[in-house]
């Protein structure tokens, strides 16, 4: 946590009401995204006692395991639902060739997964690894099959760890980007409380609206239980109203007894629905909250790749459908440690450059600074093989605490396609001058661009240039030694991996 954020923190303690850490939007929120609301069988792993998901607000549909009984239906409901909502995708566009990348089809839009809070994106990982090997019944379509299910459930469970993927987000991720409240991260978690602090009801402040959300066993202050979001069910809600039902569902059981079993399975079910119906309402009013903030540019361009993404999977599923790998081997581990470490430091890059609350965030850990142009020499050139090169440079008085290295390539919001490449970092007075060399958008020595260079006395935010950051280069699998996974692994899911782009 940053000196920034901690101060937004205790300020919101200390007023008693969220502060804002953010006026826009990091990520895509599609037009029909899929809430799915999940709730687990206490003691085991990956075992759903029931599941609320849907597309429309007024329209959820409630699965529910059997008393005491295996999820067999409620897996095969749960994969008619998910895989019919992920089919719904079919449009594509024609792009054509562009730089290093084809002529392709890519799909128009994309299926998009929200969950209550950051431990139900690791519960649809444990769910997908569990189901992906599921052999389909004979005679039965494989492709909407709880196996498949498995598979895209992986897929959702493996770009959440990719930063700024959209595929899979948690609305407390998302609500706690946008504000900062005056309770834990860890308290954060719990969707009830976090609106609470964020949209209290009119009259009350976010702390005591929070704290009358947050007991499972009172109604808060709409008058309605508000149990914790998932997965896990609350353990005073098992003891005081799950477990004896279940007991007196064994009973009837025992006795034979079809009309106290009937009786029984719809007090779960109507048990289960009363449970989790305010999330289910909580999570379509964050939504509609986070509706309101606009989103970055980059976020369009991080959600055309997403599509891309999705287009190569459902691609592969036509063509191979094999499962993903129980693990990685070391070269398809390496890729993806590599790829997933230059996602976030260009995602981290793009969010300082068009969000000015994150860029101070970064300026107060040393990751950018600000400072006032004091030097500029327009004419500055390097020597070329064609010539000599326009390379001007400008010097950037700073009291900001510097960690930079030559060589070290910047960018600012006064125009992010301008790069600043450090040439000398050298101490003067309470602070610090750094000598900054322009390598894009300079024009030619006959035809200067002026707009490029900024001028005496200008003050400049910089912080890395996205561009930066570059995957580092690998052997392919052919010159990998076999002790690091080389060329016998023949994994198709691994060639995704390698010509992803991040």
């Amino acid at each position: 946590m940053s000196r920034l954020s901690t101060l937004l923190r205790l300020e919101a303690a200390e007023t008693q009401t969220a502060q804002d850490a953010s006026l826009v939007s990091h990520f895509h929120l599609t037009e029909r995204p899929l809430l799915f609301l999940p709730l687990n069988h206490s003691g085991t792993e990956a075992t759903p006692l029931a599941v609320m998901l849907g597309t429309e607000p007024a329209r959820p549909h409630l699965l529910v395991t059997p008393p005491h009984g295996r999820p067999t239906t409620l897996l095969q409901e749960l994969a008619d639902h998910v895989l019919t909502y992920i089919d719904s995708f079919r449009n594509t566009e024609r792009l054509l060739a562009k730089s290093r990348k084809p002529a392709r089809e890519r799909h128009t839009h994309a299926p998009q997964l929200l969950v209550a809070n950051r431990k139900s994106i690791t519960y649809v990982e444990r769910l997908g690894r569990a189901l992906r090997f599921t052999e389909p019944p004979e005679d039965s379509d494989p492709a909407h099959s709880v196996g498949r299910l498995g598979q895209w459930l992986t897929f959702f469970a493996d770009h959440a760890e990719h930063p700024g993927s959209a595929f899979l987000l948690a609305l407390t991720d998302l609500l706690a980007t946008r504000w900062i409240t005056g309770q834990s991260r860890l308290e954060d978690e719990h969707l009830a409380a976090l609106l609470a602090w964020i949209d209290p009801p009119p009259g009350t402040t976010g702390l005591h609206a929070a704290l009358e959300t947050e007991n499972p066993q009172l109604p808060g202050p709409d008058g309605r239980l508000h149990r914790p979001a998932g997965p896990a069910t609350d353990p005073s809600f098992d003891s005081l109203e799950l477990d004896p039902l279940l007991t007196a569902y064994d009973i009837a059981a025992a006795e034979g007894n079809t009309a106290a079993i009937a009786r029984h399975t719809d007090r779960l079910n109507d048990l289960l629905h009363t449970y989790l119906r305010p999330t289910w309402d909580d999570a379509w009013r964050a939504l509609g909250l986070l509706r309101t903030l606009p989103e970055i540019p980059d976020a369009q361009r991080r959600w055309a790749a997403d599509r891309d993404r999705f287009t190569a999977y459902r691609t592969y599923l036509t063509t191979d459908g094999r499962p993903q790998p129980i693990k990685d081997d070391a070269v398809s581990a390496a890729r993806r440690l590599a790829r997933l470490e230059l996602a976030q430091a260009a995602f981290d890059a793009h969010r300082a450059l068009e969000d000015p609350f994150f860029m101070a965030e970064r300026r107060t850990t040393g990751e950018a600074l600000a400072g006032t142009v004091t030097d500029v020499d327009a004419r500055h050139t390097i020597p070329g093989a064609r010539g000599p090169r326009l390379r001007p440079r400008l010097t950037l008085h700073t009291t900001d605490p510097v960690r930079l290295d030559l060589g070290h390539l910047l960018a600012g919001p006064h125009n992010p396609r301008v790069h600043l490449a450090v040439r000398a970092i050298t101490p003067r007075g309470q602070g610090t001058d750094l000598l900054l060399e322009v390598t894009t958008l300079t024009g030619t020595v006959n035809k200067p661009r002026s707009d490029s260079v900024p001028a005496v006395g200008d003050q400049l935010e910089l912080t890395f240039a996205p561009e930066f950051f570059s995957r580092p280069a690998f052997p392919s699998r052919e010159n990998t030694p076999w002790t690091h996974g080389g060329p016998q692994h023949n994994h198709p899911a691994a060639a995704l991996e390698e010509t992803e782009k991040p």
